[in-house]
């Protein structure tokens, strides 16, 4: 019945730790603070390090208990727990030097000096056992972290090969990534809860202090499977309801795995799984909208000096050097104001023109933009003479002529541009013409009606 008091009293190391910090910190302070008129001071200098020996005591105590039932490796915690002990005999010799020394000799200051350097270093392991070796420096970027000697820690999660899945192992390639990111952080050769490392092949298959975790082929009878679909408020259900929880692909992997042998050589194709059940892992292949150049980034008092124009002109996405820019605030640009852009003929993504004075004569000029990816010439006077010019945005994907003057045969010249995906041409001759051809692009006119229903013939 009490045999939880001492894995109790373990588990309040966290919090007994702060208070010899505090005692001790507090004495050294005081020691070189008042220097020779410690006379005064000695009582309270003295007592602090009694508390701190106490304390510093009862921590270490807590600790080798926490070591003994939460399934701390030796190797992790030695040195925190030896130089634990360390304080915890330094406090009471700095007590006990106090108590009888009559004068504040410069060994003192020593061994005070001493005792903080190694409270330092005590509790710096302490914190690496806790939050882990690069708990301060996994929130740096991966190339500062490079720098200083480490390397990303976070577990990446699960991504296979849409073409070649067949060929990735079963064990190396999908479960230990998925063990990795959801059970590795408890179950390592570092910490190892329940005598059970899941940082390994060898560690799954050995098991923990319960006993095996794999039984034959059954899932069912498998704890690394059967805890997993334990209801989070059960005391048995792993990983614990406040640590991340696998995706159900992820438990339903692992139950493909065990069902296949659980073998670690295995390859998923010969496993006899249905590809339903790796899809959701394929790597998504994402295409960036706009072009992956390396161009120069615009100067912000070029940035400054567009905007004081009349431009509305702003980054793409943080820390990119393509722009936006628009003259929604700027109708009275016309061909004539195309130099004020020049600055920004290389960075110049989107383009919008809607509203402004110009003609068909600057679609030369527009055409000069290598990046340009959306252009919107909506509510203009083109007629759409010189389309043809664009051809040269080998980047163009989406523009815009709704409510202009451009016609059908005007358009036609972009048939067959190498990336334009989509015209729109709302309110326009093209819109109004009815019939065109097929174009190599989407061609968006707004023509759109519903067949007619039964229900609206019927008069109530």
């Amino acid at each position: 019945m009490i045999d939880f008091i001492l894995p109790l009293f373990g588990r309040f190391h966290p919090i007994l730790v702060h208070l010899p910090i505090g005692f001790l910190v507090f004495g050294v302070i005081l020691i070189f603070w008042f220097g020779k008129k410690y006379n005064a001071y000695a009582p309270v200098i003295q007592l602090a390090f009694l508390f701190g020996g106490i304390s510093a005591l009862a921590a270490s105590i807590s600790g080798f208990l926490q070591y003994q039932n939460e399934g701390y490796g030796w190797d992790t915690v030695k040195f925190h727990l030896i130089l634990g002990i360390l304080t915890t005999l330094l406090s009471f010799g700095l007590w006990y030097h106090l108590k009888k020394a009559a004068a504040t000799p410069t060994q003192l200051k020593i061994k005070g000096a001493s005792l903080l350097v190694i409270l330092t270093i005590t509790g710096h392991l302490g914190g690496n056992i806790t939050h882990g070796d690069d708990y301060f420096t996994e929130v740096l970027p991966p190339s500062l972290q490079s720098l200083l000697g480490g390397g990303n820690s976070i577990a990446e999660p699960l991504e296979l090969p849409a073409d070649n899945w067949e060929e990735v192992e079963f064990y190396t390639g999908a479960i230990q990534p998925i063990l990795d990111q959801n059970c590795k952080s408890c179950h390592n050769p570092k910490k190892l809860k329940g005598e059970l490392d899941l940082s390994s092949f060898k560690g799954v298959h050995k098991g923990g202090e319960d006993g095996v975790i794999l039984e034959g082929e059954n899932p069912e009878k498998s704890a690394l499977y059967s805890r997993l679909i334990l209801p989070e408020d059960d005391d048995d259900h792993m990983p614990p309801k406040e640590k991340r929880q696998p995706r159900k692909e992820e438990i339903e992997l692992i139950k493909a795995w065990i069902e296949s042998g659980s073998s670690e050589k295995t390859k998923l194709g010969d496993a006899a799984i249905h590809v339903s059940l790796v899809e959701p892992f394929f790597k998504k292949v994402e295409n960036p909208f706009y072009p992956v150049v390396e161009v120069a980034k615009l100067p912000q008092d070029s940035i400054a000096k567009l905007r004081e124009e009349g431009f509305f002109a702003e980054i793409v996405r943080k820390d990119s050097p393509l722009l936006k820019i628009s003259c929604i605030n700027f109708p009275a640009f016309s061909d004539s104001d195309w130099h004020m852009l020049l600055s920004a003929k290389d960075q110049i993504v989107y383009l919008d023109l809607t509203g402004t004075s110009i003609s068909d004569a600057i679609l030369e000029q527009i055409s000069k933009l290598p990046n340009l990816t959306v252009l919107k010439l909506n509510q203009t006077a083109i007629e759409g003479s010189g389309l043809g010019t664009l051809a040269e945005n080998k980047n163009l994907k989406l523009l815009y002529i709704n409510d202009s003057q451009v016609t059908v045969d005007k358009l036609s010249a972009l048939d067959g541009h190498p990336t334009l995906e989509k015209v729109f041409a709302f309110d326009s001759p093209v819109a109004d013409n009815g019939s065109f051809s097929q174009f190599s692009f989407y061609l968006e006119t707004g023509s759109l009606s519903l067949p007619p229903l039964a229900t609206d013939t019927i008069v109530y």
